[in-house]
């Protein structure tokens, strides 16, 4: 059983599961030249890497399908394309101003995967 996490951390590793670059096993571009311009001012590389839960980012990608499209879509623009989160608003018809707007909706979203999961969790006993 998956131990319990913050859902904020448990949708980063699913993004970082499902997100395009690490499927192809393509490190983004930026990381990729970052790390080479490290190596040639003779900085050691860094081997720290977090940890993926394929089993925890798979419950979630099947609870992603039970959740609203605005909420499914919102997590998807925040997590997996890593967008400003004024460009989430004008993608998803969000009132940018105030701030409180987005959080209250971006809230609401992990809230609602977090309790599809659970209930899934539930179910699988």
């Amino acid at each position: 059983m998956t131990e319990r996490r913050d859902i904020g951390s448990r949708l980063e590793n699913w993004a970082r599961v499902y997100r395009d670059t690490y499927r192809a096993g393509i490190s983004p571009t930026g990381a990729y030249c970052d790390q080479l311009r490290r190596e040639a001012l003779g900085e050691t590389p860094q081997v720290e890497r977090r940890r993926v839960d394929d089993a925890d980012a798979a419950l979630l990608e099947r609870g992603m399908r039970e959740l609203e499209t605005k909420h499914r879509m919102l997590l998807y623009w925040c997590y997996i394309k890593q967008a400003d989160p004024n460009v989430v608003c004008r993608r998803l018809s969000i009132a940018h101003r105030p701030a409180t707007v987005f959080v209250g909706v971006f809230r609401a979203a992990q809230r609602a995967i977090e309790s599809i999961v659970e209930k899934n969790m539930e179910r699988q006993g």
